[in-house]
């Protein structure tokens, strides 16, 4: 009886089997097959072994470098391709442009091009990435309009990199910007790193989205000036910094802080008392950092602060100005009615004695500032100091 239950599924059973089977088969054929090209690959890597030497003997040269004599097999130019791209990604300069020279020489730019075009999504993200580590020169429309296929895709960004890298002039760039930010708005960050990849200096381009009427592309051009060498326009920079976007003017403080030299002192304070915490942290931060002993007074004011990062910053500010900071940290931590300014201020105290012990147990010229240190910590507080976890360097008499 039960028999007769069960035959109707013989026949979908050893369906599934034949097909279970099948796959299994491609897989391993597939496995094999690849197994086999990578065998093929090593051996011609090993039969140009001289050919490898010759490019790494005549690199430093002045002449051009001379693709391998006699006709390749398609196997062999991409074992041959395989180990430029590894030099060219390791190197930078002269010795890079020769590289990329020879390969377009030797065809690989524009085999490239061609597997752009490919059937296969694989193929041409592959492509794709190799045209960006030989910088093929003419392929960034080409690598913008592959971008425009991939939209909102994680390997967007692998073509976005390399697109980045074959980027002729500032155009090529900013369309580049302009196409990663309408597919991945969120992703300002990485967008920015990605242009970094450029061999271009990007400032001409964030200076000219600075004044984009598209936030994300503001935003993109403040992460990407923090990197560069220049603030951007800083009548601009003052605008943004007084934007009604938080994101905005957070970073385009910052990054006039960033050039606090540039500022003057009304600006300046106004960034100590500015009503985001964000911005009045980044400003205490930058008055020990930049050693701007003019505003050693409003640190006192960031120490009462209700947020507790610009509490943190002013103290650490104040502990990088050596002797004359520690001492302010003390009057601080032992007049102050406040309880929260003073317990920051004792913590960067006890940071900054730790450290001075530290470093004077491992040299000896420090010992007279931990000395001083110490000195002034008796004196305010009228009592020893003494550390949980270093064995302090011994006071000379």
């Amino acid at each position: 009886m039960w028999m007769d239950t069960l035959e109707p599924a013989v026949p979908v059973v050893t369906t599934l089997g034949v097909i279970i089977a099948g796959g299994f088969a491609v897989l391993f054929s597939l496995r094999a097959a690849n197994r086999t090209q990578q065998n093929q690959i090593t051996s011609y890597l090993e039969k140009h072994q001289p050919y490898f030497t010759y490019l790494s003997i005549h690199i430093d040269g002045e002449e051009r470098l001379l693709p391998p004599p006699g006709r390749l097999e398609p196997l062999e130019l991409k074992a041959i391709q395989k180990k430029l791209l590894e030099w060219i990604e390791t190197i930078d300069g002269s010795h890079r442009s020769k590289l990329i020279e020879l390969c377009e020489e030797l065809g690989l730019v524009e085999l490239e091009r061609k597997r752009l075009q490919s059937s296969k999504h694989g193929d041409r993200i592959d492509a794709a990435y190799h045209l960006g580590v030989m910088r093929a020169k003419g392929c960034s429309d080409d690598l913008v309009a592959l971008l425009d296929q991939e939209k909102e895709a994680s390997t967007a960004f692998v073509v976005g990199r390399a697109a980045a890298k074959c980027a002729a002039n500032q155009q090529d760039l900013k369309k580049l910007v302009l196409k990663l930010v309408e597919h991945h708005p969120q992703s300002h960050q990485l967008i920015a790193d990605i242009v970094a990849s450029s061999s271009l200096d990007p400032h001409s381009m964030y200076s000219e989205l600075l004044q984009s009427d598209n936030v994300q592309h503001v935003i993109v051009a403040l992460i990407g000036l923090s990197a560069c060498n220049a603030p951007g326009p800083l009548p601009v920079l003052e605008q943004l910094a007084n934007s009604k976007q938080k994101e905005v003017r957070i970073k385009a403080s910052k990054l006039l802080l960033q050039y606090s030299h540039l500022l003057s002192a009304e600006r300046f304070s106004l960034l100590l008392a500015h009503p985001d915490w964000e911005i009045r942290a980044a400003a205490a931060r930058t008055v020990g950092e930049h050693r701007l002993a003019f505003y050693m007074d409003a640190l006192t004011s960031a120490l009462s602060d209700d947020n507790w990062w610009v509490r943190h910053y002013g103290a650490k500010s104040f502990a990088l100005f050596g002797l004359q900071g520690f001492q302010a940290l003390c009057e601080t931590a032992s007049s102050s009615e406040d309880k929260l300014c003073r317990e920051t201020a004792m913590d960067a105290i006890r940071d900054e004695m730790e450290n001075a012990a530290l470093t004077a147990s491992q040299d000896i010229k420090q010992v007279l500032y931990y000395n001083e240190l110490t000195f002034t910590y008796q004196k305010t507080f009228n009592e020893l100091y003494t550390s949980p976890s270093v064995q302090h360097p011994r006071i000379s008499s």
